[in-house]
């Protein structure tokens, strides 16, 4: 048991995956949440519309969190939020904009949790509970972005939050070297660090580099310009807007999640468009090709978003034409790098001309290997913990800090439900809590598991037999011959042969059950399932599900 002055750090999410970023600290008999994330789904969940941390551990310990503390505004930090707060309300402190997505997500849920919302701004000191924590601007993909200095009982820890090193930010904001230096003098008792590139050599690009390739880029246009970029980069798009200003381009934003986050911005002075320059997208034909630039939505190809329709030619308003240029300013998140191609054959196949590609039209917002050098060397930790980062980025980080000159054993590389204890000084894996991923679908939170999504991945791969059989209820004998349906597995008109197989087979399942005196239909089903299963993947070679239907029916013994 860990003595009350213990220090523990507690592994939710974020760390194995790129996603559903969630960290708690536990001091005193106090909780702290460090952000509250998700993460979408690949091909191998389909069916899911997101995936959380499992917070089980906070919900069984909720009188005891003092609090929420927020990095920035990515869904991957903030999207769990509503899930949590509407259960359980708790105060959470964020920058300006960081709340104000809150807020807007709030209200696409329609909840109104009954909690204390706190702006904090770089250099605030803020009291959560017997935690004294400093934000610390960092650069990002997205304003308002901090990591946190948390001060404990067992000494600082720095928590990078998603970071870069950008010498030339077109805000003029850079990262607070400053902050991270004051605290590596004081001394720093562990660091969290995001570790996203950390794996890819040199520098990070400037900001500024996409900046001034979109302008000229939307300058020489001879056409429409319809640029994508994830819909919470507001400076992106920002810079888009401004350079269309000064072409005398009109400007449409397309996309649900586009124009919210432009609307929250807007509303907090962290984006601006000149009045008469936005027009709507019922309003795209009447503007000349040549003065027009549109803001879409698919920059991962989302097969449901504006973009992946225009491309698939069935948009309801935007049509490719032959001179548009296309911007695709954004990288692919792990998994989604099919989807993207797909998008932009589809757009080049009707002519459009495709722009992409990192240094160009897009600069990464997570730091490179030089990057996290410089904050190792200026935090000067003495344990590190990666986060934001597949096990490929946690063990590349690994590497790196061994070169800085730590011992591997002062590297805690976690997974969801792990913790580190932090005592006298010294860190040691501690006992787990509860960890792991619950997924979301539809108005189900959790209710799909991993036996829900193999038959899902079945289904899609293979298709589904239906037997559907009427027995005797006291005897499971056969009352009528057994009938074959089918959903993806052959077409029924060509393949009258296999389906008339199987359903003898099915036939002489259900004899060979009632000949043995069985009476249970529980044991037909298994039997069906496994025979004809077996029979298929003899016959076929493929294995669909299979899904018997048995139908027990009353009848007078003779």
């Amino acid at each position: 048991m860990a003595r009350d002055d213990t220090l523990r750090l507690i592994s939710l999410g974020g760390i194995g995956h790129i996603g559903k970023n969630m960290t708690a600290f536990e001091q005193n008999g106090e909780i702290l949440v460090l952000d509250c994330g998700i993460m979408f789904p690949d091909e191998e969940q389909p069916g899911i519309d997101l995936i959380m941390p499992d917070m089980t551990y906070i919900y069984e310990n909720h009188d005891r969190v003092v609090g929420v503390i927020l990095t920035h505004g990515h869904e991957d930090h903030i999207g769990a939020l509503p899930y949590l707060l509407e259960r359980v309300p708790l105060p959470v402190w964020g920058t300006k904009l960081t709340l104000g997505l809150v807020h807007a997500k709030f209200e696409e849920f329609d909840i109104h949790p009954d909690c204390r919302f706190t702006e904090v701004e770089q250099h605030d000191i803020v009291n959560v509970g017997s935690f004294e924590l400093e934000p610390i601007r960092v650069n990002h993909s997205i304003p308002d972005a901090v990591g946190y200095a948390i001060r404990t009982n067992q000494g600082i820890i720095v928590h990078s939050g998603d970071f870069k090193v950008d010498q030339t930010p077109t805000d003029g904001l850079p990262t607070d070297f400053h902050a991270f230096a004051r605290y590596g003098a004081e001394g720093v008792l562990a660091l969290m660090v995001d570790t996203t590139n950390c794996n890819e050599p040199g520098y990070s690009g400037s900001e500024r580099v996409v900046q001034e390739a979109l302008r000229e880029i939307i300058e020489e246009a001879p056409g429409r310009v319809i640029m994508t970029t994830f819909a919470s980069n507001i400076g992106r798009m920002q810079h888009a807007v401004d350079a269309s200003a000064d072409m005398g381009r009109k400007v449409a934003i397309v996309g649900r999640s586009m124009e919210q986050n432009v609307r929250v911005a807007e509303r907090l002075d962290r984006f601006h468009i000149p009045e008469g320059l936005r027009i709507e997208v019922d309003e795209i034909d009447e503007v000349p090709d040549r003065r027009l630039t549109v803001l879409v939505t698919g920059s991962q190809g989302e097969p449901l978003s504006a973009l992946s329709r225009i491309a698939r030619g069935s948009h309801a308003d935007i049509q490719v034409h032959k001179e548009d240029t296309v911007v695709m300013s954004s990288s692919a998140i792990p998994g989604n790098e099919a989807l993207i191609w797909k998008t932009i054959n589809g757009l080049a196949r009707q002519g459009a001309h495709v722009l992409y590609g990192e240094g160009y039209v897009h600069v990464t917002g997570h730091a490179k290997a030089e990057e996290v050098k410089l904050l190792m060397n200026l935090t000067r930790p003495k344990y590190a913990i990666p986060f934001h980062g597949e096990y490929r980025h946690l063990l590349a980080f690994t590497d790196l800090a061994t070169d800085l000159g730590m011992s591997e054993d002062d590297v805690f590389i976690l997974a969801p439900g792990q913790v580190v204890e932090f005592q006298d000084g010294r860190g040691r894996m501690g006992t787990p809590v509860q960890g792991g991923s619950v997924n979301v679908d539809g108005l189900g939170v959790g209710d799909v598991g991993d036996v829900v999504l193999e038959d899902r991945r079945t289904l899609a791969q293979e298709g589904i037999v239906l037997p559907i059989l009427a027995v005797r209820k006291d005897s499971c004998e056969l009352v009528a011959e057994p009938e074959i349906y089918s959903r993806g597995f052959v077409y029924v008109q060509q393949s009258e042969e296999i389906l008339e197989a199987i359903r003898q087979e099915a036939k002489r399942t259900a004899e060979d059950v009632s000949r043995r005196g069985a009476a249970d239909p529980e044991e037909l089903y298994d039997q069906l399932r496994s025979r004809i299963g077996g029979y298929i993947d003899r016959v076929t070679g493929r294995r669909p599900l299979v899904l018997p239907v048995i139908i027990p029916i009353e009848m007078p013994r003779r």
